[in-house]
Order: structure tokens, then sequence, then C-alpha cells
């Protein structure tokens, strides 16, 4: 009898959420099924909605999966973006410690990154500094919006929005979201608008913008 070998085992980790880098679901698990099948995997798929979500240890399904991962059921988790799996240095660089530890190995597809081998070891720590880099500049650039919008002084009716609200939207138009998807966000948010309450829409996104515009502090 000829020997059949048995397929890999792998969760598939899809997380939705609604930053700018996000791609959606659908896209993240027809990338993840495509490489199951050029790699013969036997694949899992998690789908965790987890807008807010930015560590490992407010993810439930994930905290699941890693579980799952440390009992031996599965060979490794893979995701189609690093930014799926973490953005954080402490919860990246525990994770990849844990897969070694225990025996499994972390997938990137988007990095062409296998965590089993040394050289997708190191790529991997490579390009989760290269995420806390940027993690950090866009918290230097909301902090320094919010500066300059405490510099202005405001002349006429007093602004019915606080600063910070005003430059959260103005540092999410300039990472390049859509009007819609800063909307969307604030709303996930759960970040009042004018009304008191988180019900932001194109028009109420663009007047908090152009309260910015006129006088020259933002270009959209």
């Amino acid at each position: 009898m000829t020997k059949v070998d048995t397929p890999i085992k792998m969760i598939g980790y899809v997380r939705v959420s609604t930053d700018k880098q996000d791609i959606s679901p659908d896209v993240q698990i027809q990338e993840l099924q495509l490489e199951a099948k050029r790699m013969g995997w036997e694949l899992t798929i998690v789908r965790e909605d987890a807008v807010s979500a930015a560590t490992v240890a407010k993810r439930p399904l994930m905290l699941q999966a890693l579980a799952d991962l440390k009992a031996g059921k599965y060979a490794g988790l893979a995701v189609s973006k690093l930014d799926r799996l973490s953005r954080n240095m402490e919860d990246g660089t525990r994770l990849l410690a844990d897969s070694q530890r225990q025996g499994w190995r972390i997938v990137c597809l988007d990095l062409g990154v296998d965590t089993a081998t040394i050289m997708g070891a190191g790529m991997y720590n490579m390009a989760l500094n290269f995420a806390e880099i940027e993690r950090k500049f866009i918290g230097k650039r909301t902090k320094d919006a919010m500066a300059k919008l405490k510099e202005t002084k405001h002349v006429g009716r007093p602004r019915a929005l606080p600063a910070e609200t005003i430059a959260q939207a103005v540092q999410l138009r300039e990472t390049g979201l859509t009007l819609k998807a800063i909307a969307d966000q604030l709303n996930a948010d759960g970040v009042p608008s004018a009304s008191g309450s988180p019900d932001w829409s194109v028009a109420k996104v663009q007047s908090a913008l152009k309260s910015l515009t006129a006088k020259g502090q933002y270009k959209g």
C-alpha cells in the first residue's frame, strides 16, 4: 500500500477591523485558502470581529486558538497580514517565543514568512520592529496635532467639538482614510460628535475637518 501523508493542520486567523490597513474578511479567507491549497494544509478558519482589540488578551477567539496550538491540535497559525495578528511588539515577540517553545509555527502571507525557519523568525521580528515604529509615529502625529489645536485661538462661536476629537479626525484623514471610513472609525470607537452621541456621518466629519482648513492648518 502507498503511504498517504497526513496533511498539516493549520489555523487561519482572520481579524476584522476598520483601520486604514484593513482588508475585508473575504479577502483574508481567500488568501489563506489559496495558500492552504498550495501547501496542502488542512485549514481551519477562525474569524474574530474585534474592531478595537489591539492586544491578543482582548481577543477570546485568538486565545482559544493559542490554547489549541499549545495543546498540539494544530501545527501553526497563519494570517494574511502581520497586522491581523499583532502590531504590538510585546505581544508579537511573546507569540513567537510561545510558538518556538511549544513547537508550532507562525505564517504571515504578506511577508512570505514562516517562523519554522531561522530566517523566517528573524524577518518576523524585523517586521514587528517596523510596525512598532510606525505606531509610535502615528501617536506622535496625533500628539502634535493636538498641541497645534491648543495653540490656535478660536474666534466667534465656541467650537462644539473638543480639540482632541478634531485632532483624531485630522490624524485619521492624514493616514489616507475616506470621510466615510473616518465616520465609521469614530462611531466604532464611541467618540461623541457635536450632538453628544457617536453618530458620525460624512457631513459631520467634513465639518470637523473644515474647522481647521480655514486656518490653513489642515489640507484634505
